[in-house]
């Protein structure tokens, strides 16, 4: 099975851009033998999409961004 490196939905055959969330496929496409049915919604939409999802395949928007700046919050400075 292959999937998006970005939005982690099935992919038909290895094409140059995600026909789910519409990025162009730079990075290596996922070789996986099994589906992942660990969903979770998407901060922005709303929507489910996949817990391993870097990208919200119904926005487009960047989740891992949102990630990366929580993680460089300091809890320090929020008091």
């Amino acid at each position: 099975m292959l999937k998006c490196p970005y939005c982690c939905e099935e992919l038909t055959s290895e094409v140059n851009r995600c026909v789910h969330c519409s990025q162009f496929l730079i990075d290596d496409i996922i070789h996986s033998d099994f589906p992942s049915l660990d969903k979770k919604k998407c901060v922005f939409c709303g929507k489910k999409i996949l817990s391993r999802a870097k990208i919200c395949k119904h926005c487009h928007k960047w989740l891992d961004e949102l990630d990366q700046a929580v993680r460089d919050v300091d809890p320090d400075d929020l008091v």
